[in-house]
């Protein structure tokens, strides 16, 4: 079965949302869950897909179908837009935010930043991932970016496996806490590949 790439919709909602907190491995949860009473990750991130204004919008989405199933994900946008949308400033107690604040801060200009690369489990392993970072350098080259960025936890081998293959170089690290949500012993790396 064909696979095809295609521009993430309002009707996405529901998949897009399930592959950033599929990406984000208890990121969100970390921020948001209960950060306000009655407040999921899920609800703030579907907040984000929907706002025109958040770099999290749909419209920076892209979806991979295989037949009628969306089976991989891909956030992108100009490093320069990396943060959160400016309503979690506001609503994020400063224990939950100032952590991993560097995350929604940092980043290398220039760049597209790849801000989620998720790919359904029952899908891994079948050239997806690939698929989806050959897609963003040829955003990054229509943007006319010089290089793309992603961050990566320290111990994901797997994913850490496949942007070494693509020539992914660490630029920098980010020392999180270690909390219930994140259950990461390694730092968060930064890394870069030109683009060509």
């Amino acid at each position: 079965m064909g696979l095809d790439v295609r521009i993430g919709t309002a009707t996405d909602l529901d998949d897009l949302v399930r592959f950033l907190l599929m990406a984000g491995e208890g990121l969100f949860e970390f921020l948001f869950d209960d950060a306000y009473p009655g407040l999921t990750a899920r609800d703030a991130l579907a907040l984000g897909v929907g706002d025109a204004e958040s770099p999290y919008h749909f419209e920076n989405a892209y979806l991979v179908e295989s037949g009628d199933r969306v089976v991989g994900c891909l956030v992108a946008f100009p490093a320069e837009q990396v943060g959160l949308p400016e309503l979690a400033y506001s609503v994020l107690a400063r224990d939950r935010l100032d952590p991993v604040r560097p995350l929604f801060e940092e980043h290398v200009p220039g760049s597209l930043y790849i801000n989620t690369l998720a790919v359904d489990e029952s899908m891994r392993g079948q050239g997806v991932g690939g698929l989806l970072l050959d897609f963003a350098a040829e955003l990054a080259r229509g943007a006319g970016c010089g290089s793309m960025t992603l961050h990566a936890w320290g111990d994901n081998e797997t994913a850490l496996s496949l942007y070494k293959a693509r020539g992914f170089e660490c630029v920098d690290k980010v020392e999180l806490p270690r909390t219930a949500q994140l259950r990461h012993d390694a730092p968060m790396l930064l890394l870069q590949c030109p683009v060509a």
